[in-house]
C-alpha cells in the first residue's frame, strides 16, 4: 500500500512539474496563431496597398508644389504682360475703379487706366480712362472719359471725351470741353462743347459757351456769349437775301 501511495505522489509530482511547459506551449501556440494571422495574405495585401498609396500621395505633393508655384508665378507674369500690352492701346480702359477717400490728401499727378472716384483732395492733374467722379476737391487739369462732380471743388480745366456733368453745389474755375454737358454748378471759365449743352436753374456760368445745341431753363444766369457754331445750320446761306433774290 505505502508503495502505492508513493507512485501516485511521484506521478502527481511530475504531472505538476509538466504544467508549466504546456502553459509556455500554449503561450507560444498562441503567439504562433497571432503570428499566423498577421502572416495572412490578403492582409498582406492591403497592407502592401496602402503602403503604396500612402507613397504615391507623398510623391505627388513634392511634384506637384513646385509646379504649382511656377503656374502662379507664370500667371502673374501674363498678366502684367497683358495689362501692358494693353496699357499702349490708347482706347483700352480697365474694369476698376480708384477710390481716394475723404480724409486723403495727394500732392502729385493721378494716371489711371480705369476709373476714379474721388472724395479727398488732389493738388495736381488727374487723368483716367474711364469715369471720373469727383466729390472733393482738385487743384489742376482733370482729363477723363467721362466727368461727374457733385458738391466738388475743381481749379482747372476739364476735358472729356465724353459727358460733362456740373452738379449743384459744385464751383469749377477752369474750362470745359467735352462732346455734352449738363451744368447744374458754378462755372467760371469758358465751355466748348460739340454736342447738347444743358444749363439748369440752378447754374452761374461767367465765360462764352459754344455748342451744337443749347437749353437754359428758367433762373440760369449766365455772364458771356452763347453760340451754336456746331450746328447743322449754314447761317450764311440762311441770311444770303440777295442771292435768293438774283435766283
Amino acid at each position: 500500500m505505502g508503495l502505492f501511495f508513493k507512485d501516485l505522489k511521484d506521478d502527481l509530482s511530475e504531472s505538476v512539474n509538466n504544467l508549466p511547459d504546456d502553459t509556455n506551449k500554449a503561450s507560444d501556440d498562441s503567439d504562433d496563431v497571432m503570428v499566423n494571422t498577421l502572416d495572412d495574405p490578403e492582409l498582406a495585401k492591403m497592407a502592401e496597398a496602402f503602403k503604396m498609396e500612402a507613397q504615391e500621395y507623398d510623391m505627388s505633393e513634392d511634384t506637384s508644389s513646385p509646379e504649382t508655384d511656377m503656374g502662379n508665378v507664370s500667371d502673374k507674369d501674363e498678366t502684367k504682360e497683358d495689362i501692358k500690352n494693353a496699357a499702349e492701346n490708347p482706347e483700352y480702359i480697365a474694369d476698376e475703379t480708384a477710390v481716394i477717400t475723404e480724409g486723403l490728401s495727394i500732392k502729385g499727378d493721378l494716371d489711371s487706366l480705369g476709373s476714379i472716384d474721388l472724395f479727398g483732395s488732389v493738388e495736381g492733374n488727374v487723368t483716367c480712362r474711364g469715369k471720373l467722379t469727383v466729390s472733393g476737391s482738385i487743384t489742376g487739369s482733370s482729363k477723363a472719359n467721362e466727368f461727374f462732380a457733385n458738391d466738388a471743388q475743381v481749379d482747372g480745366d476739364i476735358e472729356a471725351k465724353g459727358a460733362v456733368k456740373i452738379g449743384q453745389g459744385t464751383v469749377v474755375v477752369g474750362n470745359i470741353t467735352a462732346t455734352s454737358a449738363v451744368i447744374g454748378g458754378a462755372v467760371k471759365g469758358d465751355i466748348d462743347v460739340h454736342g447738347p449743352v444743358i444749363i439748369d436753374s440752378s447754374a452761374i456760368i461767367s465765360g462764352d459757351i459754344k455748342s451744337k445745341s443749347v437749353q437754359i431753363n428758367n433762373g440760369a444766369t449766365i455772364d458771356g456769349r452763347c453760340s451754336q457754331c456746331y450746328a447743322d445750320v449754314n447761317m450764311e446761306s440762311i441770311f444770303d437775301i440777295k442771292g435768293k433774290k438774283n435766283k
